[in-house]
């Protein structure tokens, strides 16, 4: 019998320095687990020579595969292409910059071959600075509380999912679909093995911090409806609130026959209602936002290029992937 197929989804991004010696280092990694390997690496736009490094790779390993997109889309929709290409039983998706060890590898695809669908590398210690630290605490802390409570504390960057994970994250109609949390809330049997994230080697880091910012919102937007219920319950306080003042200001006239004067009083009440009006109408523009986004089926990544293709037998000028157009299961 053949040996099962695990497919690596590495997306990069301005990861010229680092594409060779994370090639290099993986590859000691495997060279014992007795399963076959592909190499899908998902050039996101770069601006450097990425592509060329990964082109040399390819040229002198038949296992590296790799899919350039058309632009800069962003991590999460680079990783959402690599799934969708990936011909592996299952996959693991890792960045390339190292932070997280190969050595993770073989445990992943043992707790796999013990029959788990999804297994995360949970993040333990971090190699980050301070600010960064915090910044991630603060993160996954929130979002444990709010949107997905089984979430590892420090979060995660690795995981392995089997080929029937794979094919129902590829059939979800989401344009904004965030893998790996998207994944965590489709259930199937999981587990969580724990490591600790070493410092970048080289290069700089794509996630700025209002990268981060951004990611934080689409987060929180996408998998919880936290700030409705908010919206709902400032304005309900605000309301009841105003009720109250309101009988104040009769109870006052009445009994006292004062004439209530206050022009900075009503200032400060009208300058903070209208700014909960305007946060509010933002948080309804996001939800919106992502359901005109929806409607109009924007494609999620556009793979203008392909390169050593072996598994899909296409020359690499005839590929010109727009996805989703169409989100059935069977696209």
């Amino acid at each position: 019998m053949s040996k099962p197929l695990i497919s690596l989804i590495i997306p990069c991004w301005n990861e010229e320095q680092m594409v060779a010696i994370f090639y290099t280092e993986t590859s000691r990694a495997i060279k014992n687990i007795d399963v076959d390997f592909e190499f899908l690496f998902i050039d996101d736009g770069s601006s450097d020579d990425t592509y060329g490094a990964l082109m040399k790779l390819a040229d002198k390993d038949n296992r590296v595969r790799i899919l350039r997109l058309s632009r800069n889309f962003g991590s999460f929709p680079a990783i959402s292409a690599g799934l969708y290409h990936s011909a592996g039983d299952a996959i693991i998706c890792m960045a390339s910059d190292l932070q997280d060890p190969p050595s993770l590898i073989a445990k992943l695809v043992e707790s796999w071959q013990a029959g788990n669908d999804i297994v995360w590398a949970a993040i333990g210690e971090r190699g980050d600075s301070y600010f960064q630290k915090f910044f991630s605490g603060l993160f996954y802390s929130t979002i444990r509380r709010i949107a997905l409570r089984n979430m590892p504390p420090n979060g995660m960057n690795v995981g392995l999912f089997s080929r029937r994970v794979i094919d129902i994250y590829n059939a979800l109609p989401e344009r904004d679909s965030i893998p790996f949390f998207t994944i965590l809330k489709l259930g199937f049997s999981q587990e969580q093995i724990s490591y600790d994230r070493q410092a970048r080697r080289a290069g700089t880091s794509g996630w700025s911090f209002w990268a981060r910012i951004r990611s934080a919102v689409d987060v929180v937007v996408t998998f919880s409806y936290a700030p409705v219920r908010l919206i709902s319950t400032v304005g309900f306080l605000a309301a009841v609130i105003g009720l109250i003042y309101a009988m104040v200001i009769i109870v006052q006239s009445i009994l006292f026959g004062g004439v209530v004067s206050g022009w900075s009083s009503l200032m400060v009440v009208l300058l903070l209602v209208s700014g909960i009006q305007m946060v509010t109408l933002g948080f309804i523009a996001e939800y919106l936002w992502r359901q005109s986004k929806q409607v109009r089926r924007e494609p999620r990544y556009i793979v203008m290029e392909e390169y050593g293709s072996q598994l899909l037998k296409k020359p690499a000028s005839s590929i010109l992937d727009v996805n989703n157009i169409n989100v059935s299961p069977d696209h």
